[in-house]
Formats: C-alpha cells, sequence, structure tokens
C-alpha cells in the first residue's frame, strides 16, 4: 500500500482527541466494555468521502453496531476537511421543557442513548487528495446489537434505495415487494416496513407540492398528452363527469374504428361514480382501451356527454359501424342520439344470464329447465328468419305449461330486441365476431387487479390505469409487428400469396379454416352459409373453393379493410385545413370588455385554467359513504363487484330447493361443489309464517319470497302495489 504522510494540525488532534467527559450520567450498561480496535483499525485510503462514510458504516453493520456522523467540517478557517463519527448511543438525553413544566404531549417515550464513548476522525490529505481514518476511541459501554432492525438510523434509505422505491412505487410495485427487492439487493440492509411507508408519504407529499389531488391530476394529464373533459357543479366546483383517452389510444380508435364495445363498472373509487369504459379491437384481435369517463350517474344525460366527447376526436368518416352494450337503457339511449349510423348488438350472455335469473325458479325440475334453455340457445343462433320462427314455434309448444316463461322471453326480449342479438339478423352484420360484452368485462377485471382498492383517488387511478393502458399498447405494437414480419408454415401455400405479411395472422387463420371447409363444402354458396363473409368480411369456403378451382391466390382486395391494417395510420386520410384561434380570441376579448368587474373576474379564472390546467378550481367530490345494510366498523376496500341477480339465484339453489324433485340430488351435489355466492341466509316460506303469532296465522293467505339481492325492501314494496318485484 502506498505510504501516506498524516498531516494533522496540533490544534485538530487537542479538540477532536479531547478525554470524553461522562459527568455524574451513569448508565446501566457504564461497565459493559467492547473494543472494536481491529475493526475500524485500517491502512485504507479512500478516495473520496462518500467512500470512507459507506466503509465505515458498513463495518459498524457488520458488527452490530450503528455509526453515525457526529461533526462534520468541509475546510472552514483554512483546516483540513474532516469527519467525527461516534455510536448511535453516544451523548445523553436532554429534556426540552423546563424543570417543573408538563411536557405539552404526555406520551411514553424514552431514550437510547449512554454516553457511548466510541470516536472515529476521518481526515482529508490535501496534498495526497484522499482520506483516510483514525480511531480515537474503540470502546462502547454497551453490547452489540443482535439485530440492527429497530435501529431509525440503520434503517434509513440510501439515495439509491430511495430512488428504487421511487420507481417501484410508479410502478405500482407494493410496499412489501419494495421492501423485499432492497433487502435482496443488500443483506445489510435494516429498513423496516414503516420506513417504507414513511419514504412512500414522504415522495407523495414532495410530488403534490402544495396542490390539491385535482391540480395534480391536471398537470400529469397535461404532462401526458391526454385529451381530458370535465363537467362541475356551478356553484362549489365539484368534479360531476371526467373524461379521459391517452393520445396513443386514439391513435388506435382512428386505425381501427369499426368496432366498440362499452360497459359501466363500479367499486373502482372512493365517490362511488360508475367508470364507463370503451374498448375497441385491433386486427390481431387484442382489445385496447379507447376512453374512460367516471360519471355521476348512470343516466342518458351523463352518458351522452361522454360519447360526445368521444365523437368529439373521431372524424365523421371513422364513426364507429357497431356497438356493443348489455342492456342498459340509458347508454341504449345515449347511443341512438350520439351515433345513430351504428348498429347496435346486445350481448348475448348477459341475456341468457337473465333468462337464468327469472326463469329457472319457474321449473319444477333441473331435466326440464336444461331442456327449456338448450331450446332457447336454438333459437338464438337461429341462421335464417325461418328457422327462427319454426324454433319459436316449437318453443312456445314444447313448454305451453310454463306460460309465465314464454311470456317473460317474448315481451322482455324478443319483441323489443331480437334484431339485435338473435343470429339471423347480426349475421348479416359486419361485428368481427363480437356479440358479447366478453372484452370490456375482461378489460374491467384487468382494470381492478390493477387498482387493488375501491378507495382511490381520481389521481390514483389514473396513475394506475396509465400504467395498465402503457402496457396494453407496448402487447399491440409487439403484434402488429409480428403479423407484418412473420410467416406460418401453414401460410406457405400459394393460395395465401397476395395475403402474407399484408393481412394479420388471426385473420389468416380465421381464412385458413375456412379454406379446409372450402374441401368439402365446394362450390355451393347454400351450404356454406357465407357467415364470416357477412360477419368477419374475410372469404368464406364456396368462395375459397372456387380460388382454388381457378388456380389463382386468395385476392388482397376480398379482405376487409381491418384485417388488412397492421400499421396505425387512419383509416381514412382527414381534410386537414389550417386552424386559427383569431376570431374566437376577438370574441372573447369582446365578451370580455362588455363584462362587469365580476364578470371580467370569471373569465380569466377560465383562460388561466385552460392555458395552465394544473391551476384548476376543481375540488374532488364527497366519497361516498356506504348506506345500504349494517354500518361496519372495517372499511370495504374491495373492487369486487356485488353478486348478480343470477349468482343469488344459482346461490339459493344451491343452499336449498324447494321446488326440485329428489330426482335432482345429483345435480344439487354438483352444484354445490361451485363457489357460492355470499349473502344473508334465504328462510324457507314456512319460517315467515312462523315468526308471526298463532292467532295471525289463519288470516295469511300468501307469501311471496322476493329476491334476496339486497333490494329486497324494494322489489316487496313494488310487488305489493301490483308491479311486480322486478319492475
Amino acid at each position: 500500500m502506498e505510504e501516506i504522510n498524516l498531516q494533522y494540525s496540533l490544534a485538530d488532534e487537542e479538540e477532536d482527541e479531547k478525554p470524553i467527559n461522562h459527568g455524574n450520567n451513569v448508565t446501566r450498561e457504564s461497565n459493559i466494555v467492547d473494543d472494536c480496535a481491529c475493526v475500524f483499525s485500517t491502512d485504507k485510503v479512500f478516495n473520496s468521502r462518500e467512500e470512507l462514510i459507506e466503509w465505515t458504516r458498513n463495518a459498524g453493520k457488520r458488527n452490530g453496531y450503528v455509526i453515525i456522523i457526529k461533526k462534520s467540517d468541509v475546510s472552514a478557517h483554512g483546516r483540513n476537511p474532516r469527519i467525527i463519527f461516534a455510536c448511535e448511543r453516544s451523548g445523553a438525553y436532554k429534556c426540552v421543557s423546563s424543570e417543573g413544566q408538563r411536557p405539552k404531549c404526555p406520551k411514553a417515550t424514552g431514550t437510547k442513548k449512554c454516553n457511548c464513548p466510541f470516536r472515529l476522525k476521518g481526515q482529508y490529505l490535501a496534498n495526497d487528495n484522499c482520506w483516510v481514518l483514525k480511531v480515537i476511541c474503540a470502546e462502547h459501554n454497551h453490547p452489540a446489537a443482535k439485530h440492527l432492525e429497530g435501529h431509525s438510523y440503520a434503517g434509513r434509505l440510501t439515495e439509491k434505495e430511495n430512488n428504487l422505491l421511487i420507481d417501484m412505487s410508479k410502478s405500482n410495485a407494493r410496499p412489501k415487494d419494495i421492501l423485499y427487492t432492497i433487502k435482496q439487493r443488500d443483506i445489510y440492509n435494516a429498513t423496516t416496513m414503516r420506513s417504507i411507508y414513511n419514504a412512500r408519504h414522504r415522495y407523495k407529499v414532495k410530488e403534490l407540492a402544495g396542490r390539491s389531488k385535482m391540480q395534480l391530476l391536471m398537470s400529469k394529464l397535461t404532462e401526458h398528452n391526454y385529451i381530458e373533459w370535465y363537467r362541475s357543479d356551478a356553484d362549489t366546483d365539484s368534479v360531476k363527469d371526467l373524461f379521459w383517452a391517452h393520445p396513443f389510444a386514439i391513435d388506435l380508435l382512428r386505425a381501427f374504428p369499426h368496432v366498440l364495445i362499452m360497459d359501466c363498472t363500479c367499486k373502482t373509487n372512493r365517490y362511488a361514480f360508475p367508470l364507463l369504459e370503451v374498448v375497441g379491437l385491433t386486427s390481431t384481435e387484442m382489445t385496447f382501451s379507447v376512453c374512460f369517463a367516471y360519471i355521476e350517474r348512470e343516466r342518458e344525460d351523463n352518458y351522452s356527454w361522454a360519447l360526445d366527447k368521444l365523437k368529439g376526436f373521431m372524424d365523421n368518416n371513422m364513426l364507429p359501424s357497431v356497438i356493443v352494450t348489455d342492456r342498459e337503457v340509458a347508454l341504449m339511449n345515449a347511443i341512438q342520439n350520439v351515433f345513430p349510423t351504428a348498429t347496435h348488438i346486445l350481448c348475448r350472455w348477459h341475456i341468457s344470464k337473465n333468462v337464468l335469473s327469472n326463469c329457472k325458479k319457474l321449473f319444477e325440475t333441473n331435466e326440464v329447465w336444461e331442456s327449456f334453455i338448450t331450446n332457447w340457445n336454438i333459437l338464438v343462433l337461429s341462421a335464417t328468419k325461418d328457422h327462427y320462427m319454426q324454433h319459436l314455434r316449437l318453443l312456445e309448444s314444447e313448454f305451453v305449461r310454463y306460460q309465465e316463461v314464454i311470456d317473460y322471453v317474448k315481451n322482455t326480449w324478443l319483441d323489443k330486441y331480437k334484431e339485435k342479438f338473435v343470429a339471423a339478423w347480426t349475421d348479416s352484420i359486419m361485428h368481427l365476431g363480437n356479440t358479447t360484452s366478453n372484452r370490456v368485462e375482461t378489460s374491467h377485471s384487468a382494470l381492478k387487479r390493477q387498482l387493488q382498492s375501491s378507495r382511490g383517488t381520481f389521481e390514483t387511478l389514473w396513475t394506475k390505469i396509465h400504467a395498465l393502458v402503457e402496457l396494453q399498447h407496448t402487447e399491440i405494437k409487439a403484434s402488429l409487428e409480428r403479423s407484418s414480419t412473420i410467416v406460418q408454415y401453414d401460410f406457405k401455400p400459394s393460395v395465401f400469396k397476395e395475403l402474407r405479411g399484408f393481412v394479420s395472422r388471426n385473420a389468416l387463420n380465421m381464412i385458413f379454416c375456412e379454406s379446409k371447409r372450402a374441401d368439402y363444402i365446394g362450390l355451393d354458396p347454400l351450404a356454406c352459409g357465407c357467415v364470416v363473409r357477412r360477419t368477419h368480411g374475410i372469404p368464406c369456403a364456396h368462395e375459397i373453393a372456387r380460388y382454388k378451382r381457378e388456380g389463382r391466390p386468395i385476392p388482397l382486395s376480398s379482405i376487409h379493410l381491418h384485417w388488412k391494417k397492421l400499421d396505425l395510420l387512419p383509416t381514412t386520410k382527414a381534410e386537414t385545413t389550417d386552424l386559427s384561434c383569431s376570431t374566437e380570441m376577438e370574441m372573447i376579448l369582446k365578451r370580455f370588455n362588455n363584462n362587469d368587474y365580476t364578470g371580467k373576474l370569471q373569465i380569466l379564472k377560465k383562460l388561466k385554467e385552460l392555458a395552465n390546467p394544473a391551476s384548476t378550481y376543481l375540488i374532488e367530490p364527497e366519497a361516498k359513504a356506504r348506506t345500504r345494510g349494517r354500518p361496519s366498523s372495517k372499511a370495504d376496500n374491495s373492487t369486487r363487484r356485488d353478486p348478480s341477480k343470477f349468482e343469488h339465484v344459482l346461490s339459493a339453489l344451491n343452499s336449498h330447493s324447494p321446488h326440485l324433485s329428489s330426482s335432482k340430488i345429483s345435480v344439487q351435489s354438483k352444484l354445490r361443489q361451485r363457489k357460492k355466492v355470499h349473502q344473508s341466509q334465504l328462510p324457507k316460506h314456512s319460517s315467515f309464517i312462523d315468526s308471526f303469532p298463532q292467532g295471525l296465522r289463519p288470516y295469511i293467505h300468501h307469501v311471496k319470497d322476493v329476491a334476496a339481492d339486497g333490494n329486497c325492501g324494494f322489489r316487496v314494496v313494488a310487488d305489493l302495489i301490483g308491479l311486480g318485484e322486478d319492475n
């Protein structure tokens, strides 16, 4: 090792190495002495101040001691820079309050200081541009710690660890995962979970920087170029509706505008605002989120406002041709008003579950119910209108004894909406294979897994949604690139020559399946059915058979534009004109000059908010408490939706089924194996009468057990006034 000439001034030595005076303060551990001279005595030369501090602290950690900087001098008054290290238990407790004065916060407190004499000195050598370490006092008057966890100073995060915590927090990592990652990188790390929570809190406070939650949200939306709209209460400036869309999602929408799927979900935020999510699908059949809208209520006005903002960044020649939803009447009316040219399709899955909820309880045995639902599915999948009429007559004749069931399916679904879900009508619509809202339901599920809590604010929700959408876009880009560069071996035959690299692999797979059908369908269009030609826009079996007979490949022009889009360019080029705001600015100036002082303040307020969204005066809505049922001392943070009516029906049938015959025991045993819906116990009909006094029972002529879905009180009232419990 290089020989270093230690140059200390006499004054420095006298001040730093003077004996430590404990005074009269004697601790219970003063008789314990632990000499660490061999640990810290070193001839090592340190190239920087940071290297010296890191080495000293790590040496202390390895031996069960927490070393702190007692005093630091950065070349003041002509002296060389130096650092005085001490044990964290050095010094004595100093009472802040005066003698006889009662402390402000009377609580259980204590101290770990015991006048430990341990001292080290780090000295900077100017001539050699390095640091050295000298032991002043190597003795501790207390034993070494068995575990450094719980020592606040030892649990502090380093700058690198704090940066790692911030990055992982931005990626929505859980605190326990952050702590585990930090400990994996440093085996001597003594950080506890409380330190992680505190560091995350400090980061959030620093990020907030004195702004409101809505101002922080608006600044983030502006920073990431989101399109955002909102409506607020005129009196309180409280948010009523909030809409945002990712800029890349807008590019995806303009490239793939043909089919949109919409649905609302609840239990995503502390304000109890329903979340309307709109999704589309790419040529590679990947789902992408178009926009998110938090609406105050599920009413036509709120839906119309959100859909109007969606339509605002779509050109007139890029409007959706098909929209899929469930039977939400307010949303259906809003779609009719905002997108009158779009064909509306109802989700078959939701319709099937509604039929189960309202009809299964009316059948005596499970065999009859299974027979009915089979006939119902055949009716829904009728290929032609003639087949539909035949299947409807068959359904009516076979279940003539169940007139209530027939009336329900006809009056509620078939008479009003058969054109929106029966295959005889939907198979003539270019819906690209989307006859259910499963895509948006799957998106809801992924979103709630990401949120993890239903008590988030708009700002925390946006952060998690943004991360989810960014990953979604990465996968979409990868899928488009794979379709344009990778050629599967199944598509090597010459019949696919013009399609390879120009049509998505998903469309090629469907065409490949149709080419197999072509081998036994031949040129007969009646046997072919041509369903995929009408619903997907790709060649059907008899077309491919004709191409094969003529010995020519499938032409690229026979494929719908949707499947040929392997980029993000708009489907059709919109007319671009030079935009100017001079006319609008003149109108604003004229209105400003014509207003009184109060009116001018309002205009300036709006202009400031428009120029700088982060300066918004918006405030968050009030957090809504759950008022249904008994108040719970434990907050409900679950994002899991409340059970649907059909789940309650299945759960009730699993628990007890007075209507089913004994021949259904095997079926019931299978149903019991399914996960039951947690709900209050459903009493049998006899228990209702038994709860009344004996003298009143002869006067009870009818008992009605309404559905136990949390709305039983409303159902009872509706049924008593003659409207029926489902009204």
